[in-house]
């Protein structure tokens, strides 16, 4: 907070007594005539009251939490504890929140007020109103006070998220009910075999409908529905891309529809986030674990690399069996060691590897290097276990689920065995 003498009063006070002072030198009434109104100002500004106090009392967001596109409002309550004749608020957006209507109001004030500053989330992250600068003046607009305050009401902008109904079957289950289905057989839904009564099952699994018309005793073996350990690796190493079209937006917009549908499914899910460093969260479930990867996601970014900040990945605090769902353009080797190495460690890796068509801001020759090296890695990855599904954001991520099974089922197939 700092309070200022205005130029207004500085020139009142020049002139006032400029005047005042030669009238007294010459003897004469009319430079004083004219002087005095000048210093009558500066009176009234005293006796009226100077340095007029207005604070901000209470700040609002309409809503905390919104998705790319829609509109909210931020409400500031400015109080006063005396009427302000003149008083100015505005409030600094950051990048990602635009205003929809104006930022900046002059009134005065009569005990409290609230201002409405209607704005639109832009860009996915965590954004938060910068400040609001508040300035008063008294009547006569001979001082001023410039109170600014720091803003900490964060706003959660997610980018648009997909809705997944179904899951990529996964080779390794936890001995939890959950929505994958087992290899093995025991209770559950899907069929798995239907043959005839032997000797130690139990009474109790003979299906009695098919034994009448078959005549002999039949049994109907099921699979069972299990959950699973899912660590999703976030790839934001690098970030290529201009505007909404960028790798890291689409990698967390996949991240978030995984996290969310295998939550559902009673899956343990954790977040491995590469960039300049490591942040691994490990895994959890529950509406908690949900909010917690959300807050994870949203605040995803690419750090500056420096030389000795490429840690390693927590490999050791993997579960045993876990499975890595890996979202990432395949643009960083340091990416591909990763995932070589959680595959050489008995996880199994499945990428989903989105493309943009950020690299048509490139050169045409930028663009075959590129278009080559990512090339060169999916191989090493492919040769490696690692199964690498592409997807077209503009389709479904469902889509690209399913030929992720359809890819695994024919690689089982071709290698003898399923």
């Amino acid at each position: 907070m700092s309070r200022h003498l205005s130029y207004r009063f500085w020139l009142c006070l020049v002139v006032g007594f400029g005047l005042l002072i030669i009238a007294v030198g010459s003897k004469s009434l009319a430079p004083l005539a004219l002087g005095l109104p000048f210093l009558w100002m500066v009176v009234l500004s005293v006796v009226e009251g100077w340095w007029p106090v207005a604070d901000v009392s209470g700040v609002r967001l309409s809503n905390g939490q919104v998705i790319e596109g829609d509109e909210l409002e931020f409400l500031v309550e400015i109080s006063a504890p005396k009427p302000v004749p003149w008083v100015e608020v505005e409030v600094q957006l950051p990048g990602g929140l635009a205003p929809v209507g104006p930022t900046r109001f002059v009134q005065p004030l009569t005990g409290s007020e609230q201002f409405r500053i209607c704005m639109q989330a832009e860009q996915w992250g965590v954004r938060s109103p910068e400040w609001a600068t508040v300035l008063t003046q008294d009547r006569f607009g001979m001082t001023s006070r410039l109170h600014q305050i720091v803003l900490t009401n964060d706003v959660r902008i997610h980018p648009p998220t997909e809705h997944l109904s179904s899951l990529v079957s996964l080779r390794r289950t936890r001995m939890v009910s959950g929505d994958h289905r087992s290899r093995r057989r025991g209770g559950g839904t899907e069929i798995a075999e239907v043959r005839s009564y032997r000797e130690g099952d139990p009474v109790r699994s003979i299906h009695p409908r098919l034994s009448a018309r078959r005549g002999l005793p039949f049994v109907i073996e099921r699979h069972p529905e299990q959950a699973s350990d899912i660590v999703l690796y976030i790839d934001s190493v690098q970030n290529i891309g201009v505007g909404l079209d960028t790798s890291l937006r689409w990698t967390v917009t996949a991240a978030m529809a995984l996290a969310e549908r295998h939550l559902r499914a009673m899956d343990r899910v954790g977040i491995l986030d590469r960039g300049a460093g490591v942040r691994f969260f490990d895994p959890s479930m529950g509406r908690r674990a949900q909010h917690e990867i959300v807050d994870v996601l949203l605040n995803s970014a690419v750090l500056q690399a420096r030389t000795n900040d490429m840690l390693t990945v927590p490999i050791d605090r993997l579960p045993t069996g876990a499975t890595v769902f890996a979202i990432s353009p395949l643009l960083s080797s340091v990416v591909s060691a990763d995932l070589v190495t959680l595959r050489r460690r008995g996880h199994e890796v499945i990428v989903i590897r989105p493309s943009t068509v950020a690299t048509r801001t490139v050169s045409p020759l930028t663009q075959r290097i590129m278009r080559v090296n990512n090339e060169v890695r999916r191989q090493a990855l492919m040769q490696a276990g690692v199964l690498v599904i592409p997807w077209d954001p503009g389709e479904p991520l469902e889509q690209t689920l399913t030929q992720a099974d359809q890819v695994r089922r024919r690689a089982a197939v071709a290698m003898g065995t399923v």
